[in-house]
């Protein structure tokens, strides 16, 4: 569907992202169950409180000392999980210390997969993005533009093929 004076968005294949260095791929877990997490990490800012929204704010657009310890323990607590998907991650700007968090969040936590999707762009001050994380290898990537305001997506995740094929 088109909206009058919008281009038509449409899915766009992509391929994730291979940690170099990673020894072993690994497959289905053992027990047969797909562990899945979604979570939005606030670009790696610590907010315990409600009032942090407002007195840690300026974190969304300048780099903080403590973003570094807030990346490890998050990459420990996504150790439990095959399958993540984020919200609110940096593709590498000023604000992150220009780290790009998805890669670095797949190098902590031991995923052979990731990808970043860069919603919006701002150059070296911010790049608004979603992630991937995954232990399992990805048949089918793609990103979906989401309608309304620029700047928004989705990503669509595909294991295996066929009928038995599990499509996040």
């Amino acid at each position: 569907m088109m909206r009058r004076g919008m281009p038509e968005r449409t899915a766009v294949p992509c391929s994730p992202q291979i940690n170099t260095g990673f020894k072993k791929l690994a497959g289905l877990p053992a027990d047969g169950r797909l562990r899945l997490l979604s979570f939005n990490i606030q670009v790696g800012i610590n907010t315990g409180r409600f009032h942090h929204y407002v007195t840690r704010s300026w974190q969304h657009l300048l780099p903080h000392a403590g973003r570094t310890l807030n990346l490890q323990r998050i990459a420990a607590l996504l150790a439990d999980f095959d399958l993540v998907a984020l919200q609110e991650v940096d593709g590498g700007s000023l604000r992150s210390g220009f780290v790009n968090q998805v890669e670095r969040l797949a190098q902590l936590g031991n995923f052979p997969f990731w990808y970043q999707q860069l919603n919006r762009n701002y150059g070296r001050f911010a790049q608004h993005s979603n992630g991937l994380l995954s232990r399992i290898q990805p048949s089918l990537l793609e990103d979906h533009p989401l309608p309304g305001p620029a700047g928004r997506g989705a990503i669509m995740l595909r294991l295996g093929e066929g009928e038995n094929a599990l499509v996040v």
